[in-house]
């Protein structure tokens, strides 16, 4: 409504006495008094509505035509990176009338918009996080800590088809102890449920068989009130679980969106990092003995090298060869000579620690990098190696071939390397000495000599003396 209204509804006004008139049949309708009384009233009420508009109806069609301007901006600020509005975008609903219920529409309108640039926002930094790296651990804690923040989890864990089980990738704020599994089962409770269904599974630690859920903090430990399994989902089947604990009894509409978002979008990314990590440790394994092959394993020498130069901690690198191994091939063919290495690898590699690695580092020669192993331990460790190999018959069709091996060590800071290629080395000269005296025995590189084994002053048990080399090969075969 405008100005115009007024003169218009006054002219209505002087159109009344003639249509009184006709309608009433009175020659008093068209006197002059009559006449102002009419276009006076219609003035009077083209007014009245004008004031009415101005003061109310007008003013309540610009709050909103505000509003829309206010979230326009919102909008544009959000795509740009920020976060939308939310309650300052909002109307006051100051009456139940039709303009109530314009504005209550409008509130509504404004949250749902507000939801929806919260999750875009949301997911599009997670994305953008992603697609940074390839490497699964980056890739996996991204993830789980995005799906942590939304939730408000305390603590979380999460797992990912690795091709067997499901494997765990990373968590935080969980009591890793022996309870805690390494694996999870997909057929079983509502890991099937989850992964089966692709929906996100609310549990209870006590009720749902979640006891391993356990957090800390600085009073002790304590359990959350709720359990989620967010299945994570990419081309139609789960390629992740991700189980986060928060102590919120539900979570909130918004949260459920987000949560969506985050596990359906951030899928892909785990799928892709889990095969660029299998594709790794495809390129990094020894296709004969399944053990790392030489060039992962010194960069894991590298790796370790730094660490301990850094932190102070010492490193050990052992250098072991199979004696005679020429003998198995010439004698039995290369088969044999095979069956041999494969069998003195997978018996290094269970014997060593779990966090030592065991490589091939050419031909018949292996190597094992062992951090935090001083001297005398990296000794009596080759010892119990050497016994074993020793020990431990390789059959071999209807024959059983005994196996020997010599075993050079060498240790930082002992051996004052200053680049890990001059421990390799060490060790390399500690393994030559112990071949020399005959082989089946072990030498340490002592820093400003090699020595073997039993001439060796440690502070721990002396270890019995290797025995005598003998004149024929050691690697023999018995029928």
């Amino acid at each position: 409504m405008n100005t115009t209204r007024v003169p218009f509804q006054g002219g209505c006004g002087l159109g009344f006495p003639p249509f009184a008139a006709v309608a009433l049949q009175t020659r008093d309708a068209m006197t002059f008094g009559f006449f102002a009384i009419c276009v006076t009233a219609g003035l009077v009420l083209g007014s009245a509505n004008f004031v009415l508009f101005k003061v109310v109806v007008s003013r309540q069609i610009s709050r909103i035509v505000q509003g829309m301007q206010h979230i326009n901006e919102s909008v544009e600020v959000a795509t740009d990176g920020g976060k939308g509005c939310r309650d300052d975008c909002k109307l006051e609903v100051t009456s139940n009338d039709l303009i109530g219920d314009v504005a209550v529409s409008f509130n509504s309108m404004t949250e749902a918009i507000s939801r929806r640039i919260t999750v875009e926002s949301t997911a599009r930094k997670l994305l953008a996080e992603l697609s940074t790296s390839f490497e699964l651990d980056v890739v996996s804690r991204e993830i789980l800590e995005a799906l942590g923040n939304v939730c408000g989890a305390k603590a979380g864990v999460l797992y990912g088809d690795t091709g067997k089980k499901l494997e765990l990738l990373h968590s935080y704020g969980i009591d890793r102890g022996r309870d805690t599994p390494d694996r999870l089962d997909a057929s079983q409770g509502l890991a099937e449920r989850a992964l089966a269904t692709g929906e996100v599974v609310s549990a209870s630690p006590s009720r749902d068989g979640l006891e391993w859920v356990s957090l800390s903090s600085p009073l002790g430990g304590f359990r959350p009130e709720l359990v989620l399994l967010v299945p994570l989902m990419a081309e139609q089947r789960a390629v992740g679980l991700a189980v986060v604990a928060s102590s919120a009894e539900a979570l909130t509409d918004e949260q459920c969106l987000l949560v969506d978002a985050i596990r359906t979008q951030a899928a892909p990314y785990l799928h892709t990092a889990v095969l660029h990590q299998k594709l790794r440790d495809l390129a990094a394994i020894d296709d004969l003995t399944r053990v790392l092959n030489r060039r992962f394993g010194l960069r894991r020498l590298n790796e370790e090298f730094s660490r301990s130069v850094r932190h102070g901690v010492p490193l050990s690198v052992l250098m072991v060869d199979i004696d005679h191994f020429k003998s198995f091939n010439d004698s039995f063919g290369h088969d044999a000579g095979d069956a041999v290495l494969i069998a003195v690898a997978a018996g290094l590699e269970r014997m060593v620690r779990s966090g030592d690695v065991v490589c091939r580092y050419g031909g018949e020669e292996l190597m094992i990098v062992a951090p935090g192993m001083g001297m005398n331990d990296a000794a009596q460790a080759a010892e119990r190696l050497r016994r074993l190999v020793e020990t431990t018959p390789v059959p071999w069709r209807d024959q059983t071939m005994h196996v020997t091996i010599s075993v050079g060590a060498a240790s930082w800071p002992v051996v004052r390397a200053s680049i890990p290629e001059e421990l390799v080395t060490c060790a390399d000269q500690a393994l030559y000495h112990a071949k020399d005296a005959g082989r089946n025995r072990v030498s340490v590189h002592q820093g400003e000599r090699v020595v073997a084994l039993d001439a060796m002053n440690m502070d721990h048990e002396k270890i019995p003396a290797t025995g005598p080399a003998t004149g024929s090969p050691t690697g023999s075969v018995t029928m």
